[in-house]
């Protein structure tokens, strides 16, 4: 058995496919392009696949990728070609390899945030935000298994950047990702409608890289 990950793009409406239903999607879409995919064994086969860190249903990202094993070797651009022949919109491979880092490697994520607050201009909208961004302490309220408990965000955000683009606000930064601590952009903006009253009027969140502990790009 051969490791094999692919990475792969999820952007426009293929946003709006669950975790689950990418996980279906890509184990039609192997069987489709005819990449001979071990099979677990015992009563219930099914294909081996992992995905590292899976996308916040919603989000687009440019960096995502799934794991699995072949039963013969196959070139990466052959497995690439197959894929983009089968996979439906919004989905694109665009590499393959043998993995290099494991899934506990991972220890951030980059996201790029589009976003306008109600009867705001942009320039406005960022004055606003970067004075929330600014305070000493943020507090968010994040659900685990066992209920929810308080965070302190503000140690968390890395090259935090908030700039007027069009009628738009673009917000840019790196947060905490993994089998650890995991934060996402959704989380950052809720303590900020929490705090400041003001809703957020429109969003879009893109992932734009997955890094390891020592900054490297996860592969």
């Amino acid at each position: 058995m051969e490791p094999m990950r692919v990475f792969y793009q999820k952007t426009d409406t293929a946003k709006y496919i669950s975790h689950l239903d990418i996980n279906r999607c890509f184990q039609r879409a192997m069987r489709r392009a005819g990449i001979p995919l071990w099979y677990t064994e015992g009563f219930n086969p099914h294909a081996y696949l992992t995905f590292p860190l899976p996308l916040a249903l919603g989000y687009e990202s440019i960096c995502e990728c799934v794991d699995f094993r072949l039963l013969e070797p196959m070139a990466p651009n052959e497995i690439v070609d197959r894929l983009n022949g089968v996979l439906p919109m919004g989905l694109r491979a665009y590499a393959a390899a043998k993995p290099v880092h494991k899934a506990a490697d991972i220890a951030s994520a980059a996201y790029e945030v589009r976003l306008a607050l109600p009867n705001t201009s942009a320039p406005k909208a960022v004055q606003i935000l970067e004075a929330f961004f600014a305070q000493p302490e943020i507090i968010a309220m994040k659900r685990t298994k066992k209920g929810e408990r308080e965070i302190s965000l503000k140690e968390h955000l890395h090259g935090l950047a908030i700039r007027p683009d069009g009628g738009e606000v673009l917000l840019c930064v790196k947060l905490p990702a993994g089998s650890g601590l995991n934060i996402n952009p959704t989380l950052v903006l809720d303590a900020f409608t929490r705090q400041t009253g003001i809703p957020i009027d429109w969003l879009a969140v893109k992932k734009t890289a997955v890094l390891t502990k020592e900054e490297k790009n996860f592969a």
